[in-house]
Formats: C-alpha cells, structure tokens, sequence
C-alpha cells in the first residue's frame, strides 16, 4: 500500500469529531435499508451522531442518508 495513502487515511481518522445533527423529520420519511448512523426519531425531529472532519461534512452525508429514505 501506498504509504501517502496510508498517512492521508491515519491524518483523517486523528481529525474526525463527532457532530450532531438534527432536524425536522422529513415528510414521508421510511427506513430502506442499514442505518449508518447513531439515529434517533422524537416528537417530530430526526436526531444522527455523525463521525467526520467537519460540521459540512457530516450534513452532507446525513442529507446523502435522507435521500435513501423516501
């Protein structure tokens, strides 16, 4: 393996933080398939504890999760 690779995978994983995001549960959200995430449904909001560098990041990926879920 390539040892740039190797750095560039062990700089990411020292940076990563976990971010919580929440909110309002989209309408005619559904379950398809594995949940990738910390995930919690109450009183109408959609709560995911997301591992990532940044804050953009983790929405990005939980609005890519969404997406999955109609």
């Amino acid at each position: 393996m390539d040892k740039n690779i190797v750095d560039s995978v062990i700089d990411r994983v020292k940076n990563l933080n976990k971010f919580t995001i929440t909110q309002a549960l989209p309408e005619g959200f559904r379950f398809n398939g594995e949940i990738p995430y910390d995930l919690k449904i109450s009183e109408g909001a959609i709560s995911v504890d997301i591992w990532a560098v940044s804050f953009d990041e983790a929405n990005s990926k939980f609005e890519q999760f969404l997406e999955t879920c109609k």
